[in-house]
C-alpha cells in the first residue's frame, strides 16, 4: 500500500519519505494527472451547455453585420423621414424597414439608413447656415432671466419671420429627398416635431411657423406629410420618444430571447401579468430641456385609484408598440417627467451668470 503523508507532498520530501519505486509511481501519477488537466482545458466538453453570453455575442455580432449600405434596388422596403427641430439646432434622420415578419412577438425591424458608404444618413444644420433673422426673445420665467434667447440655430429663431421656416428646413428636406429613391418619395411619411425650444414660444408664434411649414413643404417634396405630421411635442412626449429609442436600440423589446433580466409586469386592472426583458431608464437632457422616464412595472407603486388617475394624466404615460392592440406583450406603463429650462446649454448659461454674479457680488 501507498501512503503519502502531508509532509511529502513538497518536491524536497520525496527523496526522504519514498523510495526509488515509489517515487517512479508518484511521479508517473503527477505526470498523468498534469496531462488529463491539460486535454481537458484544451478540448471542449461537447456535453456542456454553451455560455449564455453566446447569443448574445451572436445577436452583436449580426447587428454589426447589418452597418452596410441600403440596398436602395430592393423595392420591399419602407423609408420613414424625421426632422427633429431641437433648441440647440435641427437634424433629419432617414429610417427604413422591411415588411413586418407577421410574428405578433416582434416589432418592425427599423433601422437608420446607411449612404453608399456606409454612413448613417443624418444632416444637421449647422450654426450660422440658417435664416438671416435674429433669435427671438423668449419669455423669462423669474427674475434671473435665464429663460432667454441663444444665438442657437434652432427653428425657433424663424418666430419672427415664420415665413423662414420651410426655407431653414429647405437643406434637410433636399439631403433626405436625395437619399430615399425618388419611386418611394410618395408612401415615405415625413415627420417634423419641435422639442423645447419651440415649446419656450407663445402658442401664436408656435402655430405660425407650423402653418408655413403644413403649406409650403409639399409645394417642394413628394413625401407624404399632413398637417398632423407637424407638431411642437409635449416634455411628456419627448421623454417617451427617447425612452422607446433607447430600449429598441438596446433589444430590450425582444421578448423571445430572455437571456437578460427580465420583470415581471401587471397589465391592466384584471390581474394578469406576463414576464419579459427588464428595460431601461433613461435621463435626456437636451439643450433647454431635461427628461426622465422609466418603466413602472406594478402600478400598485402607486396606492389609491384616484391617485393613480392623477398621476396617469400627468406623469405616466401607456402604449402598446404591438402591430395588434389585442396583444399585451407590448403594453408599457412608463413614468415620464420634464424640466423646462434645465437643459444642457440653459444650464449652462444659469452657471454663468451665477458666477458673473457671484464675482460682481465679491468685487463690490
Amino acid at each position: 500500500t501507498l501512503r503519502i503523508g502531508v509532509s511529502c507532498l513538497s518536491w524536497r520530501s520525496v527523496g526522504p519519505c519514498l523510495g526509488p519505486r515509489q517515487r517512479s509511481a508518484v511521479l508517473g501519477l503527477a505526470l498523468l494527472l498534469g496531462l488529463l488537466l491539460l486535454l481537458a482545458a484544451a478540448v471542449p466538453r461537447r456535453w456542456a451547455a454553451p455560455p449564455r453570453a453566446s447569443r448574445r455575442d451572436e445577436r452583436y455580432l449580426a447587428r454589426a453585420a447589418e452597418l452596410t449600405a441600403t440596398d436602395t434596388e430592393d423595392s420591399s422596403l419602407n423609408y420613414g423621414v424625421v426632422v427633429d427641430c431641437g433648441s440647440s439646432g435641427s437634424r433629419v434622420f432617414v429610417y427604413f424597414w422591411p415588411p413586418h415578419n407577421g410574428n405578433p412577438h416582434d416589432l418592425l425591424d427599423i433601422k437608420q439608413m446607411r449612404d453608399r458608404n456606409s454612413r448613417p444618413v443624418v444632416k444637421k444644420i449647422k450654426p450660422g447656415a440658417c435664416c438671416p433673422s435674429p433669435a427671438p426673445s423668449l419669455p423669462r420665467t423669474d427674475g434671473a432671466g435665464w429663460l432667454t434667447a441663444s444665438s442657437s440655430p434652432g427653428i425657433s429663431v424663424t418666430a419672427a419671420a415664420p415665413e423662414q421656416a420651410t426655407p431653414y428646413l429647405r437643406p434637410l428636406l433636399r439631403f433626405a429627398a436625395a437619399h430615399v429613391p425618388a419611386r418611394k418619395h410618395k408612401e415615405t411619411p415625413l415627420y417634423i416635431l419641435c422639442t423645447a425650444g419651440m415649446r419656450l414660444l407663445p402658442e401664436r408664434q408656435q402655430a405660425a411657423i407650423l402653418d408655413d411649414l403644413v403649406t409650403n413643404v409639399p409645394l417642394e417634396f413628394d413625401f407624404l406629410f399632413s398637417k398632423s405630421h407637424a407638431e411642437v411635442i409635449s416634455g411628456k412626449q419627448e421623454g417617451v420618444y427617447a425612452w422607446i429609442g433607447i430600449n429598441f436600440v438596446l433589444g430590450r423589446f425582444d421578448h423571445e430571447d430572455e437571456e437578460d433580466a427580465v420583470v415581471t409586469v401587471a397589465l391592466g386592472d384584471q390581474g394578469k401579468s406576463l414576464v419579459r426583458k427588464r428595460t431601461v431608464g433613461i435621463l435626456d437632457m437636451g439643450g433647454a430641456s431635461l427628461q426622465i422616464a422609466y418603466e413602472v412595472p406594478d402600478a400598485g407603486a402607486i396606492s389609491s385609484p384616484l391617485q393613480q388617475e392623477e398621476a396617469a394624466k400627468s406623469l405616466l404615460a401607456e402604449f402598446n408598440l404591438g402591430c395588434d392592440v389585442q396583444h399585451t406583450g407590448h403594453m408599457y406603463r412608463v413614468y415620464v417627467n420634464t424640466f423646462l429650462g434645465f437643459g444642457g446649454n440653459f444650464a449652462r448659461q444659469r452657471y454663468e451668470e451665477h458666477v458673473l454674479n457671484q464675482t460682481y457680488v465679491h468685487n463690490r
